[in-house]
Parts: C-alpha cells; structure tokens; sequence
C-alpha cells in the first residue's frame, strides 16, 4: 500500500524537510559522539557560533542583546533560539556538510585575537568585504560573504566581537543586514 499525504503540499515538503534534519542530527550525534552538536532550530536560516564553551546562559543573554527582540505572533516576543541553530565553535564539527545549508552565519568570540587564530571566512568558504567593516568605540563587526558549495545559495557572515558589548551601531546594522540579506527568504524582524 502507498502512503499517501493529506496534508497540503506546502506543509508535506515541511515535514519532509523537518524529518530529513532531525536524522541529519543524529547522524551529526553519531560522528561526533564526544561533542556537542548544537541546540535550537536545525530548520533556521540562521547559524550562530559562539566561542565561549560552556556559557550557555552568558551566550544566550548576549544573543539577546545582539538580536534585540524577535517579534512573534499576537505581539508575543520569541526565544532567540526560535530562529537560530547555536553551536559552540568547533573546526572539525563545522566542516561537516550539515552547515552547508545555513544562510547566515551569526560568528561571534570575545576578543579580536580569536581572528587571527582560526580564519573563520576560510572556515566556511567566504571572503571577506573589507568595505563592509562596522565599528565604534566599543564594538566591531566584519562581514563576509560566499556561496553554499552543495546548492550555490549564496551565504554571508557577521563576526563582531568583543563578546560582552552590545554597541546600538553593531546592533542597529547588524538588524538591517539580517532584515536585508533574509528579506527574500522571511522577513525575522
């Protein structure tokens, strides 16, 4: 007997896609039996990748502060995490095929030496845009951008540091990129 959908095909492909994710996961879980393979929406477009190992709490606070607040249905506000998959950095983990497929990559560490140790433009196939670098007194962001080698969706990276602050020049352009870059896809914001 053929299994057959009743669901509209909208919601079919979701939950096809949803399905494929979650066993992508486990398969992440599997290779990587020691590590910790991430948290949150393994659907969003948005990948976050902090530096900060075992801080979850401090993390999400920031995120937070960075992401400002997520307006959700009924005028309720929504977790953070809602719309982003939260992984602590890990070279050998980030090369995995898995996080092909994230559009944004939200990189954030404590202080500007953590760039020059591990490039993490090289890491996920981007260059950077040196004209598109935001900064004050408090804060920086760089920004870079590239292609999905898989799908050739083309992605782009917001690295700000330090981890503690959250200058209104990095947030407010930092929403405006995301709002911008994810426009086509959904507008978060």
């Amino acid at each position: 007997m053929q299994w057959c959908c009743i669901l509209p095909p909208y919601l079919c492909h979701q939950k096809r896609k949803d399905m494929a994710n979650i066993d992508e996961l486990k398969r992440l879980g599997e290779r990587f039996p020691n590590k910790n393979v991430g948290c949150g929406n393994p659907n969003a477009k948005i990948l976050v990748v902090t530096q900060k190992e075992r801080n979850e709490d401090v993390d999400f606070k920031y995120l937070k502060r960075l992401f400002g607040d997520f307006p959700g249905p009924k005028g309720k506000y929504m977790d953070v995490l809602t719309y982003c998959y939260y992984v602590v950095y890990d070279e050998d983990l980030l090369k995995d095929p898995f996080f092909e497929r994230f559009q944004v990559i939200q990189y954030v560490f404590p202080d500007g030496s953590h760039l020059q140790e591990h490039d993490p433009a090289k890491l996920f196939g981007m260059k950077w845009i040196s004209e598109c670098t935001v900064e004050d007194n408090l804060q920086r962001m760089f920004i870079a951008r590239g292609f999905s080698q898989d799908t050739m969706i083309e992605r782009v990276m917001f690295c700000t540091y330090p981890f503690d602050i959250v200058s209104s020049h990095i947030f407010c352009s930092n929403k405006l990129l995301l709002n911008w870059f994810l426009l086509n896809a959904v507008l978060i914001f």
